[in-house]
Order: C-alpha cells, then sequence, then structure tokens
C-alpha cells in the first residue's frame, strides 16, 4: 500500500465555474475518532462516512462575524447504534460522537461492514448551519438508506436544490483501525447543461472505490484531476484534523442550559461532594464540586427571576 498524503481538504471550482467541488482525505482524524470512541468496526466506518460529510458541508461555511462558523450533522435513523452527531468547521476540525458505539450487525453476503444496517433508514438527517451569526439555519429530510453518501446527497437535492454527488472511502483493518478515509462532495450550478452532468457522472464512476485510490495513493489533487480533465479553479487548501474544543466553562454552560432538575441531579447523583462530567466527543472528564454546583444553580435561578414577567396590576 502506497504511503497516504496527510489529512487534507481542497475546495475548488469546476466547469468553468458552474460546478463546486470539495474533497478530503480524513484518515487520521476519523482514526482519532475510533481511538477515543473504541466502537465496532461498523460504527467506526459510520463515525468516519458521517466525519467526512460534515467536512464537505462545512468547507462552504463562510465567517461573517468574529465568531467561527459551524456544520453538524444528526443522524438518528433507527439503527442499533442510535443518534450519530458530527460538528465541521471551515477551518478543517471536526468532531463526532455516537449514542450506542459497541452497537454491531452482521457482515453482508460479500464480507463487507453492514454500515447502513448500523445506522438505520427509518429516521432523519438534520443539517444545521451556524454561521456565527443570527438564528442557525437548520434542515431535516428523511434518511432514505443508511448509505450516508447517499443521503447527504438526497439532502443537498432536496433542501438546498443542488443536484449533488457524494463519495466516500473508509477502509478498516482487521485490527479494527481505520486504514483509509476520505470523500468528494460534487454541487451543480445553475448553467450546467444534460450533457455536462451526464459526462460528469461518467467520470465520477471512473474514480472508482475511492479507499483503492488512497491505497494507491492519490490524494484530492488526482481525485480532481479524474473529475475535471480539463482542470478546475482551486480555492482554498487547507488540512483536517480532530478538535473537540471542549472545555470547563463550556461544560458548565452546558449544564446550565439542561436546567435546574439536572443540576440537582447531578448533585444527588454524587456522594463525595462532587460531581464528574463527561465530555460526549472527546471523553475529557471534568469534576464540579458540589459547591461550584450550588452556584450554578444560584445563578440559573437568579437569571429565571429575572426574566420571570411583573405580576399585573389591579
Amino acid at each position: 500500500m502506497t504511503r497516504q498524503h496527510d489529512d487534507h481538504l481542497i475546495r475548488a471550482m469546476g466547469l468553468e465555474g458552474r460546478a463546486r467541488v470539495v474533497a478530503a482525505l480524513t484518515t487520521e482524524a476519523t482514526e482519532e475518532l475510533r481511538r477515543i470512541h473504541d466502537p465496532s468496526p461498523q460504527v467506526a466506518a459510520a463515525l468516519a462516512r458521517l466525519a467526512t460529510g460534515a467536512l464537505l458541508l462545512a468547507a462552504s461555511l463562510e465567517k461573517v462575524t468574529s465568531r467561527e462558523p459551524v456544520l453538524t450533522l444528526e443522524v438518528d435513523g433507527g439503527g442499533p447504534a442510535g443518534l450519530l452527531i458530527a460538528t465541521a468547521s471551515p477551518a478543517g476540525w471536526v468532531r463526532a460522537t455516537v449514542t450506542h458505539p459497541l452497537a454491531a450487525t452482521p457482515k453482508k453476503d460479500d464480507g463487507s461492514l453492514n454500515v447502513a444496517g448500523v445506522v438505520g433508514a427509518g429516521g432523519h438527517l438534520t443539517v444545521t448551519r451556524d454561521s456565527g451569526h443570527g438564528e442557525p439555519y437548520r434542515g431535516v429530510v428523511e434518511l432514505i438508506s443508511g448509505d450516508l453518501a447517499k443521503d447527504l446527497a438526497f439532502y443537498l437535492n432536496e433542501s438546498e436544490q443542488s443536484p449533488s454527488a457524494v463519495v466516500f472511502g473508509v477502509l478498516l483493518v482487521p485490527e479494527g483501525r481505520v486504514e483509509i478515509s476520505g470523500g468528494i462532495l460534487i454541487q451543480l450550478l445553475p448553467g450546467v447543461s444534460d450533457e455536462e452532468a451526464e459526462d460528469l457522472v461518467g467520470r465520477i464512476n471512473e474514480l472508482g472505490p475511492l479507499s483503492d485510490r488512497i491505497a494507491e495513493g492519490d490524494g484530492p489533487r488526482e481525485w480532481l484531476a479524474t473529475v475535471f480533465p480539463a482542470g478546475c479553479t482551486i480555492l482554498e487548501e487547507g488540512p483536517v484534523y480532530f478538535q473537540c474544543g471542549c472545555s470547563a466553562d463550556r461544560v458548565e454552560a452546558a449544564l446550565k442550559l439542561l436546567g435546574v432538575g439536572e443540576i440537582r441531579a447531578a448533585m444527588d447523583e454524587e456522594n463525595d461532594r462532587r460531581a464528574v462530567l463527561t465530555c460526549g466527543f472527546c471523553h475529557t472528564e471534568y469534576t464540579l464540586p458540589h459547591q461550584r454546583l450550588r452556584e450554578l444553580l444560584a445563578e440559573l435561578e437568579a437569571d429565571h427571576r429575572s426574566t420571570r414577567p411583573d405580576p399585573p396590576k389591579n
């Protein structure tokens, strides 16, 4: 197996600006996700695909304020894995989590992992775009297959009226480690003729299994050369990496959002005068003494009093 490129993402335009394309190699980032969550092989493959998809879609977000824009994918397909979530930024970082990391399904007849089976296909895909300005935009579509590439392409076609193709390449070694991970997203913009679209589909098919291309040493630039033999304009290229971004302050803020009941429950469940909260994305543990929980409780109750409407006057 040829040595692979370091994780990175390329954002480009093809067909003289009438096709948007994002391609990313995500092996190291998705292997870090596997290491953190220690999931079954099927769930590891699902997380790798979802995280790669989040990175591809997040690349289109533009920074309009000082706050970093982020995109979140939530997949609730009713499968044994439960809820899968991935959050990414156009800066190149990604994180992901899953409700039941050890969920598993039998392999397919050909011996490949049944990733769609562990995800399920009876629920919804939710895409939340937070530009950092105003209310986040939230789009929801039915999950049509549990094959996350098809589901993301369906979302783009249905919710954004953008004919799209999404291709993932993920390969796990027998030990369960993510050996290969990457993906490419192509969106057609107004002005593409039916003939051009048909030719583009043919060239996407020429890529073959993306995992094979990565194993041969090809990266995003080589994939783009296959899909756009006449050339394309590279707009941006940057690294891809895992990053959680959690902190004690954010954990406390999240606890306050859960409400008075959750804070009281955290105090009641612990007998040694402290509560241990674990980040679902990176498994970092944060210890909060009961004194700090009481302070958060007081802050929350004070906030409620300040926002409570005045009683009507007689």
